[in-house]
């Protein structure tokens, strides 16, 4: 249980962390429809890794036993997989050039964003919400020895981790507008010159532990 807590709590900042999906927030809080737009998107976000952690739990659940030497195999592989996954394409983006553009110019596709209408808010919601670190989290869910209960809590906690930044973007620029408009700018700002190196950066951080995580098991 206790190392299970402590791969959800990683994993779920790691969700957190999507460097476009808290640009995408920060820059939804400007649409023209009001904040409205930010939460739908924010509901989408939740609502998506919840859905697909519990199917995921429930199919896991369905095929092996919680705890047992056949879940932590699958699960092992499934890791094993996924990290060097992410650790390919993070030598692809560490290897290919970056695109010319100005250090602190947003994409002509997130400033399209200010006219977004709320269903298609609600699908860059589920489309943004990053999955891989999902499936993961499942997994190590599942590899533990867990009762019911411990398990929803793990994944509750995983999505409360997972969500916690789009839902705090979004909670600043709804209640406290004035105070958090030159924050949220700042890392608007932060966000869009340094998103590249933060996304490799995860990229390699998440394939090493996952890698090294199947390897654990299966050694």
């Amino acid at each position: 249980m206790s190392s299970a807590l402590v791969s959800v709590v990683l994993l779920g900042l790691a969700c957190a962390a999507n460097p476009w999906g808290i640009m995408i927030a920060i820059l939804l809080l400007d649409a023209r429809r009001g904040h409205g737009i930010v939460w739908s998107y924010v509901v989408a976000w939740t609502g998506a890794i919840s859905v697909v952690m519990a199917a995921l739990l429930a199919g896991l659940g369905a095929l092996f036993g919680s705890g047992s030497d056949s879940a932590n195999t699958a699960v092992s592989w499934l890791e094993l997989a996924l990290g060097a996954v992410l650790l390919g394409f993070g030598v692809r983006r560490l290897l290919s050039p970056p695109a010319e553009t100005k250090a602190t110019e947003t994409p002509r596709w997130l400033r399209a964003i200010e006219n977004i209408s709320y269903p298609w808010a609600f699908l860059l919601g589920i489309y943004s919400a990053t999955y891989p670190v999902v499936i993961a989290a499942a997994g190590e869910i599942m590899r533990a020895d867990t009762t019911t209960a411990e398990t929803a809590l793990l994944a509750a906690l995983f999505v409360v981790l997972g969500s916690s930044s789009v839902v705090a973007v979004a909670a600043l620029g709804t209640f406290a507008p004035r105070r958090s408009a030159a924050f949220l700018d700042r890392m608007r700002s932060w966000v869009t010159a340094h998103n590249r190196a933060v996304i490799t950066a995860i990229l390699f951080v998440l394939g090493v532990y996952l890698a090294a995580r199947g390897l654990e098991g299966l050694l």
